[in-house]
């Protein structure tokens, strides 16, 4: 092992590990700290969520030389359709008509992380693993980065250190990193569901009072449910028969996709807003849900974090100066501060628009789904959000 590198990752999942593919490609010396060894991660049940994979995000794996692998697990979905439990409004999107294969794909956490830890491990990246973070000291020209490597403390250095181990990021923690935490209050009820259509490409996000559904084409022709409901409400729910949570599901959703029956056991999760007020410090980043971690609602999470893994490889790569310096690091957050707001105050937005029984806001939103599917200008603005096809990423819808 390395003793002194460039830059030193700490988490190995799918943002972090992209991000090491990416800087694999350069003459960078990169190491990657990991605490839990693959049999650990394939065994995790956080491995069995569905991602929900934007245009945009295919295009950065095809880039990251990922893509032909991820395809063939991967569910395409070709329409989106979004409605209002007891309303009219509704708003419908198509790949054809965005001129794309698909509008996204839908992939398990488990089968994404396994490809891009395989990758990772035939790359030029150093992998440190099983290591912790003990705890980092950040120097003039480089950090300190004291790890615990199979039971014996170590210490390594590297000049620039990135925080890519999740929302409980030990990074962020001993950096003292400003947090901004919300609770919605909520869980969000996972399973695989069996369908009585035949219709397999479409995703359906289904807002009600109590709070959004969504579903999600899956491989052989199921889907992938995501139902969020206020935790107390979880609570009962969860504690129905089988009939009756299916009773309970198919009156909430409807008749979109036929019959619904249970495939597994569910998974319950519990969902919050969290967000750093700045991603950088002293030659430390954060990226990912080290920096942001969002409700499921909008399925932007892991995409947002793959922007921040790209355009930091970017960044690093396109400098002669010293990766960790103070000009770098500003250059990136000026690069992601704009993308990282939208997409948090849009999903936020969302969640608290669409989990309200309130009169004014109802009326509000029904028309705004109304005129959304009415109007192409905003209906294509709304396509290519949903896309990951921001101003940034345009060029890669020819590649």
């Amino acid at each position: 092992m390395v003793l002194d590198y460039d830059v030193i990752i700490v988490g190995s999942g799918m943002v972090g590990g992209c991000l090491g593919l990416a800087l694999s490609q350069t003459t960078l010396r990169v190491g990657v700290v990991e605490a839990r060894s693959a049999v650990e991660k394939q065994t995790d049940d956080a491995g069995k969520r569905a991602i929900a994979l934007s245009w945009g995000s295919r295009c950065i794996l095809k880039q990251l030389n990922l893509w032909q692998e991820i395809s063939n697990c991967a569910k395409p979905i070709r329409h989106i359709h979004v409605s209002d439990k007891g309303a009219f409004g509704k708003t419908r999107l198509s790949a054809k008509k965005q001129q794309v294969d698909a509008l996204g794909y839908v992939v398990d956490a488990v089968q994404i992380e396994t490809i891009v830890s395989t990758n990772l491990l035939a790359s030029s990246v150093d992998i440190i693993c099983p290591a912790t973070l003990v705890d980092y000291a950040v120097g003039s020209e480089k950090v300190a980065v004291t790890i615990n490597l199979k039971g014996k403390e170590q210490v390594v250095s590297c000049r620039l250190l990135v925080g890519a181990d999740g929302g409980l990021s030990n990074v962020r923690q001993l950096g003292e990193f400003g947090l901004k935490e919300y609770s919605y209050e909520q869980e969000a009820i996972t399973s695989l569901i069996q369908v009585e259509s035949d219709q397999h490409d479409i995703a359906y996000e289904r807002f009600t009072s109590e709070g959004p559904i969504a579903m999600l084409p899956h491989v052989d022709g199921l889907y992938s449910l995501v139902w969020t409901m206020p935790s107390t409400l979880a609570e009962q729910v969860t504690q129905l028969t089988e009939e009756a949570f299916l009773q309970r599901l198919q009156s909430r959703f409807g008749q979109w996709l036929g019959e619904l029956s249970l495939v597994d056991a569910y998974q319950v999760f519990p969902l919050s807003l969290l967000r750093v007020s700045k991603t950088i410090s002293d030659r430390v980043v954060l990226i990912g849900n080290a920096a942001h971690q969002l409700h499921p609602v909008a399925g932007q999470g892991f995409n947002l974090g793959l922007r921040d893994a790209v355009i930091l490889a970017d960044t690093l790569m396109s400098t002669d100066e010293d990766v960790g310096a103070e000009e770098v690091l500003e250059a990136y957050e000026n690069q992601r501060k704009t993308d990282q707001a939208l997409v948090t105050g849009f999903t936020d937005s969302v969640i608290k628009l669409f989990s309200t029984n309130n009169a004014v806001l109802s009326l509000l939103r029904n028309s705004g789904l109304m005129m959304l599917d009415k109007v192409p200008v905003l209906k294509n603005q709304f396509a290519r959000q949903t896309m990951g096809l921001g101003a940034r990423f345009a060029r890669l819808r020819s590649h």
